[in-house]
């Protein structure tokens, strides 16, 4: 709303400041563990890879190998009617 523009630099450092406090280290990486400005891609490249990343851990197994399903009456159930066990 007032004109004003932003450096490549001061984008990527404000971005990196709202970053909520469970990317604390990764603020910590970015900002120090590189020599020279950083820019808004670095930025947007590293925090698409860490999302990549993380999805890729939380990935469920869909192959359906561990399923059991078992459905009916059980083997015991059957077997001495009127009788309470």
């Amino acid at each position: 709303n007032i004109d004003v523009n932003l450096e490549d630099e001061d984008k990527a450092l404000h971005l990196l400041c709202d970053l909520p406090r469970p990317f604390e280290n990764f603020k910590d990486t970015v900002l120090y563990g590189k020599e020279g400005i950083v820019t808004m891609e670095e930025v947007q490249a590293v925090l698409r890879t860490k999302e990549l990343t993380k999805f890729k851990d939380m990935k469920v197994d869909d192959s359906g190998e561990y399923l059991n399903v078992s459905r009916g009456r059980s083997e015991n159930r059957g077997n001495g009617r009127g009788k309470k066990s």
